[in-house]
């Protein structure tokens, strides 16, 4: 074999091997955020903030919720709704297209995390802040979400999440703010 084809030939197992650790370790990467209920939560507000242009991966936010979660949110200022998981998705995709919220961009930031765990369930209150990415100066809105988590398979889970948005009718309780 000549000295340019031995040379390529180390070059493609170079980048093979960078690219199997690189997979690695984003896997392992992203196994850890299922490994403590505090990650938990945090990964999955981190899976649903998108720059503008993009969308989450609806898979990846799937996988932190038991197939049988169940989601109370406040469609209205009057009303709320219990989902399923799909179903939870769809209003997600409902309001993206309805708000134009992909050439948007979307965050929703943990302003305040109230953990409580006792051996495979946990319970937090989120007190968190979702905005638009555009325009920068969105000051976006408060809301309150309370989680039920629960420790199966050697990871964590979402179970439930109920959810409200705070106003000034409406106030946080003293230890929530």
């Amino acid at each position: 074999m000549n000295t340019r084809k031995v040379v390529f030939l180390l070059w493609i197992a170079f980048f093979l091997a960078l690219s199997v650790i690189s997979l690695a370790n984003e896997k392992s990467r992203n196994e850890e955020v299922f490994m403590d209920p505090e990650n938990l939560v945090r990964g999955l507000y981190a899976s649903v903030t998108f720059e503008s242009g993009t969308l989450p991966d609806w898979d990846y936010v799937r996988s932190f919720f038991i197939p049988e979660a169940v989601f109370a949110v406040r469609k209205s200022r009057t009303y709320m709704d219990v989902l399923d998981l799909d179903g939870y998705v769809e209003w997600w995709l409902e309001d993206i297209e309805k708000h134009n919220i992909k050439e948007k961009g979307f965050k929703e930031s943990i302003e305040k995390m109230k953990m409580t765990v006792y051996r495979n369930i946990a319970h937090c209150f989120i007190v968190y802040k979702a905005k638009f990415m555009i325009p920068a100066d969105d000051p976006g809105h408060l809301g309150l979400e309370s989680y039920g988590l629960m420790k199966k398979d050697g990871r964590w889970w979402v179970v439930s999440i109920t959810h409200d948005i705070i106003t000034p009718q409406n106030p946080l309780p003293e230890d929530l703010r």
